[in-house]
């Protein structure tokens, strides 16, 4: 053993401090490198903010997440690759809210149970949403820089750090105009801090501080949110919620309905939090109802506490009453567990339960303890009977709660975990803080974690929805997007598609499967259709390419219908032999002879007219052009060009020839080892009636 103790002497000891930068790094790197590959999942919510953010200017965005867009604007200089940056800026905010973490546990608790605390709340799968176009990452970071300007002096107030405060509120509006769910608990918060820091004698002059303190603290907020949001928008940066969240509570449901609905989610949400943070739920409620528990908390802990007490049960309710808004209004159900308006706030309990390895005394008996237990034991059994399949918890709205319940022998056993240490809090604080911070939390994080990976891996792989986004995106012109719309059987999946398309004006159209599309509906004149599926074309409408799963099809304007682009994929209107395939151009012909045959007699007084392109020792010389037994000569250069010729037919005539002067190939002239026998390039064909009257 003694080689190892000196092999084990050279190793430098890092301090904590540089092992707490290096686990971040580690961290970073992890998410960086988890997200990497993977499609967008959260179908509209990530189109909307990518669209609002790069596409569309402030005024006219319908959610006022500006300062959001500020900062995401930057993905724009990324180009295609503007989703693998949002993901690393998320990465960025949500490790660097880290440190204010481990700011507000520390004063509380021992230096290291902060360092853990902390990191195990970036560990948790929440952070799953840096894998997404959307605020949450930054919203995190905006939440604990704000309870660190809350909390930090163990939670003492006054004029200056309230308007500190108030204004981080303001701009987080600007990320998510969910921090207005912030401002119940936080100006109770402040009452209770006047209250708190009162003195002996002073009487009711703490109430004066308290209203003194939350007056400033909503006149910051909203000069900062209104100032800031009319730079950004003028009048419409005004609006709180915006004209997206404005319409969504207009459409509000009864009084009767909305109350069971929001009860109804209420129950859900509760069952989940149980499953999750029993035993510091326990704690919690001990501390609130006993004052021997708190004059035994640690130092300080009791604003914690408070803050925690006002704000979790607070957003939990306005999350419940939103969902029951939203459902009663038709907008989805009403079993969703919508936990990321909320679950940013849940380290405040592995806090409180960290405050338990530092309370210098007990507190009271076990008795009391178990009088808080018992609503949280039968809570727990209520959740493993009840809540799945009642609720369901999704990877984007409740990611920790779905990888707990993603199957049932992961739920009974983390279940158990939780309820040990529950069982064990009731006879030893202390020794269950532990088992809870550093077996239960971590048990949680791995397997819910590694149960969500495994699910969210999945959308590594390109489906038909991405691939006829991403094609139309590359083949089209920004004009032509403007005239795209998308077709398919999914909402979800065709927002998809729009999201690599990545063009505001282009629209997407839900049609049942092999249903016919109806032309009305669509963009017209020169609209263009990325169909996914298999769908029959509507009149009109010609397939220009595409692949397995997809179509990309033009609908002709009557103007065109005898018009033919030879980048297109042919139809049953013309036929063609000796050309070679398809390119983003046009065609080559290959060989001496191109013969094109039309469904319908070419009119007698033909106008034909050809944009074309000679190839080689062709430009200059005449290709012979045949239709209804009259021939014509034709002359081209190297640079394509419109070129017309008339013919006088019998009005029988289906077939038009071109005959190539001296069909030559590539490798003849030396340019590689293409042996095609290229002539002449085709890009477009028309065929007019001269004889028609004109307009």
């Amino acid at each position: 053993m003694r080689p190892l103790h000196r092999l084990a002497a050279r190793i430098p000891r890092l301090s904590d401090p540089v092992l707490f930068s290096l686990a971040l790094l580690a961290i970073f790197l992890y998410l960086v490198f988890r997200n990497i590959g993977l499609y967008p999942t959260v179908f509209g919510d990530e189109w909307s903010y990518s669209s609002f953010t790069r596409l569309t200017p402030f005024k006219d965005t319908p959610v006022p997440s500006y300062l959001y867009y500020t900062v995401y604007r930057l993905t724009s200089f990324c180009g295609d690759g503007f989703l693998e940056c949002a993901r690393l800026i998320n990465a960025v905010f949500y490790v660097g809210s880290t440190p204010f973490l481990y700011l507000i546990a520390r004063q509380y608790m021992p230096r290291r149970l902060a360092a853990v605390i902390a990191l195990l709340a970036v560990l948790a799968p929440t952070n799953s949403y840096t894998a997404y176009f959307m605020p949450e990452a930054m919203y995190f970071f905006g939440f604990w820089l704000f309870s660190w300007t809350v909390l930090r002096g163990l939670g003492r107030v006054d004029v200056r750090a309230v308007m500190l405060s108030s204004a981080i509120l303001g701009l987080m509006a600007m990320v998510k105009v969910h921090a207005l769910f912030l401002i119940p608990a936080y100006v109770v918060y402040l009452a209770y801090a006047a209250f708190a820091q009162r003195k002996a004698g002073d009487g009711w002059r703490w109430l004066r501080q308290a209203l003194l303190l939350v007056a400033v603290a909503l006149a910051t907020a909203a000069a900062v949110r209104w100032s800031v949001g009319y730079l950004y928008a003028g009048r419409n940066g005004l609006y709180l919620l915006g004209t997206f969240y404005s319409n969504q509570a207009h459409s509000r449901p009864g009084v009767g309905v909305l109350i069971q609905l929001a009860l109804a989610s209420l129950q859900g949400h509760l069952m989940g939090l149980v499953l999750m943070c029993g035993m510091p739920l326990a704690a919690a409620a001990l501390l609130c109802a006993s004052r021997v528990q708190r004059n035994g908390a640690a130092r300080g802990s009791n604003t914690l506490l408070a803050y925690a007490a006002l704000m979790i049960p607070s957003l939990v309710a306005v999350t419940a009453l939103f969902t029951a808004l939203v459902a009663g209004g038709g907008g989805e159900s009403g079993v969703r567990l919508h936990m990321r308006y909320y679950d940013f706030a849940l380290p405040l309990m592995l806090m409180l339960a960290g405050t338990q390895l530092a309370a210098p005394r007990p507190g009271v008996g076990w008795r009391g303890r178990l009088l808080a237990a018992l609503p949280l034991l039968l809570a727990t059994w209520a959740a493993c009977r009840y809540l799945v399949p009642a609720y369901t918890p999704n990877y984007i709205d409740s990611p920790t709660l779905y990888g707990i319940t993603r199957d049932h022998g992961s739920m009974l056993g983390l279940t158990a975990f939780g309820v040990a240490a529950l069982l064990l809090w009731i006879v030893q604080p202390r020794q269950a803080a532990r088992w809870f911070v550093y077996i239960v939390t971590p048990l949680v994080v791995v397997v819910s974690g590694v149960k969500l990976n495994q699910y969210t891996r999945m959308a590594q792989h390109a489906d038909a929805f991405v691939k006829a986004g991403q094609f139309a995106h590359h083949y089209l012109a920004p004009e032509e997007l403007k005239h795209l719309t998308i077709i398919g059987d999914d909402a979800g999946n065709l927002l998809k598609s729009r999201f690599f398309v990545d063009s505001v004006e282009a629209s997407v159209l839900q049609v049942p499967p092999g249903q016919p599309i109806p032309a009305e509906t669509l963009a017209q004149p020169h609209a263009w259709l990325l169909v996914v599926g298999d769908y029959p074309l509507p009149a009109g409408a010609v397939r220009h390419s595409g692949m397995r799963g997809f179509t990309l099809a033009r609908l002709v304007p009557p103007e065109e219908a005898r018009q033919h682009r030879f980048a297109e994929a042919e139809d049953n209107t013309l036929r063609s032999t000796g050309l070679s395939g398809m390119e983003h151009w046009g065609r080559w012909s290959d060989g001496e002879l191109v013969t094109l045959r039309f469904a319908q007699p070419l009119p007698k007084q033909l106008l034909l007219r050809l944009d074309v392109a000679a190839y080689g020792p062709n430009a200059g010389l005449d290709f012979q052009v045949t239709a209804g037994g009259q021939t014509v000569p034709l002359r081209a250069d190297g640079t394509h060009g419109m070129k017309e010729l008339r013919f006088s037919t019998d009005g029988t005539a289906r077939v038009i020839t071109i005959k190539v002067p001296k069909p030559t190939s590539p490798q003849e002239l030396g340019n590689g080892s293409d042996q095609r026998k290229l002539g002449i390039g085709l890009y477009s064909l028309e065929t007019v009636d001269a004889a028609a009257p004109r307009p």
